[in-house]
């Protein structure tokens, strides 16, 4: 399925003459011819792709905006960073390091290879370090990211065919600890969130995300696309293709510009205040509170993306735990971790019940493998072959 201003955009092409080359063609299961930025499906019950150009973009934080994202999630929440500040300033006074000038030291720290994790700030008092450096990475292998996080229906056809949610159980809530002590028995992702949820149960709308997987099963899901298409080509995208994807060329700090609305994204709105000398929590200042149906908002990014900040959380294949690596290609984040079954995966995006800063592309958090949540889901990327003879 190619959509019609990429057909006209192929025709105006051909009409002045322009060579082939001028983008890359790739071909899908069903036989059509995509270019950047076109949307198609393989399958009836395959999830829609689209198109990333390829490129490079700057991937992760600096110190500065790390410090500063968690000074905004504090405020954000009207929450005195007071505290936090202090601890900063003491965790980077015992690594020996100026807390008014940390940026070019904490770096050395990190590249060091020598990090303490109990001494280590972004352990003990702010997670957004698990965001730097700053590292430019290059795309070289050619994709399609799913324009929605997974969705029930989609996950539903899978089970359906046999390719997920084998030998698990739907058991009633009052079974489930019992069954998650017992050999051989394995709760389902709906069982696993009935359980978690039992006092405010969650939405299940056919089109919203599919949470409570793990990444394992976000694995067989993308292992029973490939069979059903006959290639090895679905996967779970790694954390520079999700950023890259989540980015689109921006470079602010979402994809929408420097600030996210309620009208853009699905996240948590709560802030603190003191009501006759009390700390009181306000909630109920327009958030969804609960997962919404991937076509809601207005969400998409400029590369036709849905909800890569907001609504569910999303795995990614890499090994996430600590800075960055620096790794500078796409290629080079699928080698690193394509024999590491077991580790902390980066999680990106933010969900409908976190704080704004968390939905910030630059993101990361390392949860392992076999993690699940209420608010954790997943998208899946395809990988492409380009089509030499394009025009034959």
């Amino acid at each position: 399925m190619r959509s019609l201003v990429g057909l006209l955009g192929l025709t105006c092409f051909m009409a002045m003459g322009i060579g082939a080359s001028a983008e890359e063609i790739y071909l899908t299961a069903t036989g059509d011819r995509v270019s950047a930025l076109d949307v198609f499906q393989d399958c009836d019950d395959c999830p829609e792709m689209i198109v990333l150009p390829l490129g490079q973009f700057q991937m992760g934080s600096s110190v500065g905006e790390a410090l500063a994202a968690e000074r905004r999630f504090f405020a954000n929440q009207n929450v005195d960073p007071a505290s936090y500040e202090e601890k900063l300033r003491q965790a980077l006074i015992d690594l020996g390091i100026d807390p008014d000038h940390p940026e070019e030291a904490l770096l050395k720290y990190y590249a060091s290879g020598h990090v303490n994790r109990h001494e280590d700030p972004q352990y003990s008092v702010n997670p957004m370090l698990h965001e730097v450096p700053v590292h430019q990475v290059s795309i070289d292998l050619p994709i399609a990211m799913g324009r929605n996080e997974v969705t029930r229906e989609e996950w539903a056809a899978c089970v359906e065919d046999g390719g997920c949610e084998q030998g698990q159980r739907d058991i009633p809530v009052y079974d489930y600890v019992a069954c998650e002590r017992t050999s051989g028995c394995v709760p389902t992702p709906d069982a696993r969130v009935a359980f978690r949820h039992q006092q405010n149960p969650p939405k299940t709308h056919p089109r919203g995300p599919r949470v409570g997987v793990t990444f394992y099963e976000a694995m067989e899901y993308a292992a029973w696309l490939n069979k059903k298409i006959g290639a090895n080509v679905y996967r779970v995208p790694t954390e520079a293709e999700w950023e890259y994807a989540a980015r689109s060329e921006t470079t602010t700090r979402f994809a929408q510009g420097d600030t996210l609305t309620l009208d853009q994204a699905n996240y948590l709105v709560a802030r603190r205040d003191i009501v006759d000398g009390e700390y009181v929590w306000e909630h109920d200042l327009g958030s969804a509170h609960d997962l919404l149906p991937v076509d809601l908002l207005d969400a998409a990014n400029d590369w036709g993306l849905r909800h890569m900040s907001g609504n569910a959380s999303e795995f990614t294949s890499t090994c996430g735990d600590g800075p960055h690596r620096g790794l500078t290609s796409s290629s080079a984040y699928i080698a690193a971790d394509s024999d590491r079954t077991d580790c902390k995966r980066s999680v990106k995006g933010g969900s409908y019940n976190g704080n704004v800063e968390l939905a910030r592309p630059a993101r990361r958090v390392p949860l392992p493998s076999d993690h699940w949540s209420p608010s954790v889901g997943f998208r899946v990327v395809r990988d492409l072959t380009p089509v030499s003879d394009s025009w034959n």
